[in-house]
């Protein structure tokens, strides 16, 4: 677990989590969160002139258990996790990223790199990749196998450590098929990838909270992020060009038919969960 910034001696004397503390449920591997998230963190920075910091975790359990815990001030969250921490601890959505579309949803993909598959059926007894928990690369793929009459039994489940490692694994054929977020598979459709299934709309990822983060810190927060129109503002665009593709289209407050489809989500995670155990 790593923090962008440390301030001098920290590590010698005991201190309160910081409300200015903002972690990201880890789709991609740390390395490329790092990078991806470190100019966000220095928006923050020169926006609201707090010690912002950005805390990183090997897996979703842990990074909700800090959040439960008090020990994050705000997190980076996937539908799926936010459904586990909202149940949890009453975590609740801030502030929600759109899509390249304008959006507040994105998709999940099925996808094959053997061209022996031509159709979702073609995956029974292969090697099938999966994030576990991860909404996209998880419980919406097993939700739609499941779907089709492909239970996990019917599939042999490889469980990696992101997304990131899940495209690794196709394009290397270490695995025959997964599901993984639409704009992710983007960055590699030119690659010999052949889409079986798409899912419905998703809730979009959102940063969120618990009810007890202090109201100033919540409100600078959602601002320093509304105000920022890249599709209509050409400093904003510049601004956020090295941003990650999932926060970089700018942002929208949540509906109650926001939380409403997390918590449905949630349904699914817990049915798909307990297969999994």
């Amino acid at each position: 677990m790593l923090l962008l910034s440390r301030p001098a001696g920290a590590e010698n004397k005991q201190s309160l989590p910081s409300p200015y503390t903002v972690a990201v449920i880890p789709f991609y591997g740390p390395e490329k969160i790092w990078l991806l998230y470190s100019p966000l963190i220095e928006y923050l920075k020169k926006t609201t002139g707090h010690p912002w910091e950005l805390k990183l975790y090997p897996n979703h359990d842990a990074l909700i258990e800090d959040l439960c815990g008090g020990q994050i001030g705000v997190a980076l969250l996937g539908p799926a996790p936010l459904g586990r921490a909202n149940r949890k601890c009453g975590a609740e959505p801030l502030i929600v990223a759109l899509g390249k579309d304008g959006k507040p949803t994105y998709r999940s993909v099925i996808v094959t790199s053997d061209a022996a598959v031509t159709a979702l059926g073609g995956v029974r007894g292969k090697k099938f990749g999966f994030f576990k928990g991860s909404t996209a690369a998880h419980i919406v793929p097993a939700k739609l196998l499941k779907d089709a009459g492909l239970g996990m039994e019917a599939v042999q489940p490889v469980f990696l450590e992101s997304q990131d490692r899940i495209m690794t694994a196709l394009l290397t054929r270490e695995i025959s098929a997964a599901g993984v977020k639409e704009t992710l598979y983007r960055k590699f459709e030119k690659e010999t990838l052949r889409v079986l299934t798409i899912s419905g709309p998703l809730p979009n990822f959102a940063f969120s909270a618990l009810p007890s983060l202090p109201s100033g810190v919540r409100e600078e927060f959602v601002q320093a992020l509304l105000r920022l129109k890249p599709h209509t503002n050409i400093r904003d665009a510049d601004t956020m060009q090295d941003w990650d593709d999932e926060i970089k289209n700018g942002f929208v407050t949540p509906t109650d038919d926001y939380l409403l489809a997390v918590q449905n989500l949630l349904t699914t995670t817990r049915e798909i969960m307990h297969e999994v155990r």
